[in-house]
């Protein structure tokens, strides 16, 4: 048996009772394709929590026990425990959500080239199942090629017509923009209407939200650059500067410790956050 049926198998009846209060995480699963249903997700949740409980409180037992006494130990072990199962318990919660986000966020990237690319192939009057079939095919477009293959799948294997597929698709994107756009198609594809116009009118505003996108990322990167010049290089020099001579003048062994401190290890972690925070905000990212 897998880990999931084994976990299923014990804590499926409590997943069913308690599914309703994660109705999130049942929406983030779908539109992350985490091939578990809300039930499973739960009992594995809780089956790994449990598990990892009680791993946990005997291993931490054996070695706080060497230390203090047996039921203090214990007693200890099992706060410790609890902590750390209660935040691997937050993790399995967040998690499909945070996948979310990252999938949404290469969507976004993305968008405006897929869209470019699908208007050009669309003015050739092609079929739109063999339009997304194209699009599928190129791995740079991330997970608008993966979303894409669905649809393809979606006629091919599962026999739906296109329109179907395509709304299908559409309601499981965790993009608005991407999900705005798969509508806009299977209304030109119903109502007759012209697809290639469409899809240009599409990335053009695509392209205009991520010009736009990038001269802001430009005015936040100078901002970013004059904040870490000023606060961090120069802030850090006159502190070292300024301590040098204070303890000239008045003595302390303290004051190296305390510049060796920032030296190596504040300003390292101080970039390192600034190197986080830029690529973050970053619209190429």
């Amino acid at each position: 048996m897998s880990y999931v049926s084994v976990a299923y198998k014990l804590f499926g009846g409590v997943g069913r009772s308690i599914r309703g209060s994660f109705l999130d995480v049942r929406d983030n699963l779908h539109k992350a394709s985490i091939a578990y249903t809300i039930e499973e997700y739960i009992s594995m949740a809780l089956f790994t929590v449990m598990l990892t409980f009680v791993l946990e409180t005997i291993m931490l037992s054996f070695i706080f026990g060497l230390i203090i006494e047996p039921i203090a130990a214990v007693m200890l072990a099992s706060t410790l425990a609890a902590t750390l199962s209660g935040a691997l318990f937050f993790f399995f919660y967040t998690y499909p959500g945070t996948l979310v986000k990252h999938r949404r966020g290469q969507i976004r990237k993305v968008l405006p080239f897929a869209s470019s690319y699908l208007a050009t192939i669309a003015s050739s009057k092609i079929s739109p199942l063999l339009m997304f079939k194209t699009l599928s095919g190129f791995k740079e477009y991330g997970y608008i090629a993966k979303e894409s293959e669905q649809i393809v799948k979606g006629v091919e294997i599962f026999g739906m017509n296109v329109s179907t597929a395509i709304k299908k698709e559409a309601k499981r994107t965790p993009s608005k923009e991407f999900a705005e756009l798969l509508w806009g198609i299977n209304s030109m594809l119903t109502s007759g209407g012209d697809l290639a116009d469409f899809l240009r009118d599409k990335s053009e505003s695509f392209m205009s939200d991520y010009r736009r996108r990038i001269r802001k990322y430009s005015q936040d990167l100078s901002l970013y650059v004059e904040i870490y010049l000023t606060l961090i290089i120069t802030g850090s020099i006159f502190f070292i500067v300024l301590s040098s001579v204070i303890s000239t003048l008045a003595g302390g062994a303290s004051t190296i410790l305390i510049q060796s401190f920032i030296v190596f290890l504040l300003l390292p972690m101080l970039s390192i956050g600034f190197i986080v925070l830029i690529k973050s905000s970053s619209p190429l990212e």
